[in-house]
């Protein structure tokens, strides 16, 4: 009798503990959050503003961790093969939609593998030269067509977003450019600055320190309206390739089967983040634009850049990985 009760009692405190556990108020400890880039830069720095605020936002340490190579996708196949509980999300960016392009195989699926939170941030990329070395984004465009392949432009690396603005931009206009790709974005302004390349393509934060010293020109800029923080920058659009649009972003990803509900929650978490003045400040600094979305719009644009890259990888004979 005394064995029957006892065990009647274990199994309604078992019972109880589970229930209990089971309504546990998300989230209830620490968050991941995960990016695919070195340390310092602009993915860190995004990484690091989101999680700063919804830390005070949410009661619960949200930690950064990098884990650098591959483009990203390193961190992508942790991320996409973690446990879905809301616990490891990951800032993805705008190179999550080059990487199906551009890879034979990947260890994951960039879109199946993922519940999609919400986009943080978007941002255009400019195209600069030297101070002088042209007129206009028009007059670079004609001497390319003048000299089909005289032209060359740097960016960051091969594969790159900025890599395969550029060749969007030469398939656009008919042209066609020699692509020299470097370590980083700092070292493409120092070699448009000695003369070793004709131009570059890369984000705000890259040129605009030179630019408003007067060493470099910028001729335009990618986005299909007018930048706000540069408004005085032509658009690719107005100026030589009327349905020329390349935005760039960042957004937060989780893991495929995470829950609908904390889902929802970090979207709204996100949205509450990105409302903040402070956050809005810090992020401009970075040349980009506050750009909340729902969990349906992150995935649409991912699926449309995708595709999107995918033809300009293939037009340009840009060999597969």
């Amino acid at each position: 009798m005394r064995l029957a009760t006892g065990l009647l009692c274990l199994a309604v405190l078992v019972q109880t503990t589970c229930m209990a556990s089971a309504e546990e108020a998300y989230p209830s400890r620490p968050i991941t959050l995960m990016h695919g880039f070195a340390p310092g830069g602009n993915a860190d720095s995004m990484s690091r503003i989101m999680a700063d605020q919804m830390s005070r936002d949410l009661g619960q340490p949200v930690v950064v961790e990098a884990k650098p190579g591959a483009g990203g996708n390193i961190a992508s196949a942790v991320v996409a093969k973690a446990r879905p509980d809301g616990y490891t999300l990951q800032l993805l960016v705008g190179g999550h939609a080059v990487s199906p392009a551009l890879y034979k195989t990947l260890r994951y699926d960039p879109v199946k593998d993922y519940a999609f939170v919400s986009t943080v941030a978007k941002f255009p990329f400019f195209i600069a030269a030297r101070a002088g070395k042209f007129a206009s984004l028009q007059d670079l465009i004609a001497k390319a067509k003048e000299k089909p392949g005289s032209l060359s432009f740097a960016t960051a690396g091969v594969g790159t977003t900025q890599h395969l603005t550029g060749e969007l931009l030469a398939q656009q206009t008919g042209v066609r450019f020699i692509h020299i790709p470097y370590q980083g974005g700092p070292a493409t302004v120092t070699a448009v600055l000695r003369g070793d390349v004709d131009f570059l393509v890369d984000t705000g934060t890259v040129i605009r320190g030179q630019a408003e010293a007067g060493a470099l020109d910028i001729l335009g800029v990618s986005s299909r309206e007018r930048w706000p923080e540069s408004p005085k920058v032509p658009t690719v659009a107005e100026t030589v390739a009327p349905d020329f649009d390349v935005i760039s972003w960042t957004g937060i990803g989780a893991p495929a089967g995470t829950p609908d509900a904390v889902v929802a929650a970090l979207n709204a978490e996100v949205k509450r983040a990105l409302a903040d003045v402070t956050v809005q400040e810090r992020l401009r600094a970075l040349d980009a634009q506050p750009a909340p979305s729902s969990s349906e719009e992150l995935r649409a644009l991912l699926t449309k850049q995708i595709a999107t890259w995918t033809r300009v990888v293939d037009e340009a004979g840009i060999e597969k990985r």
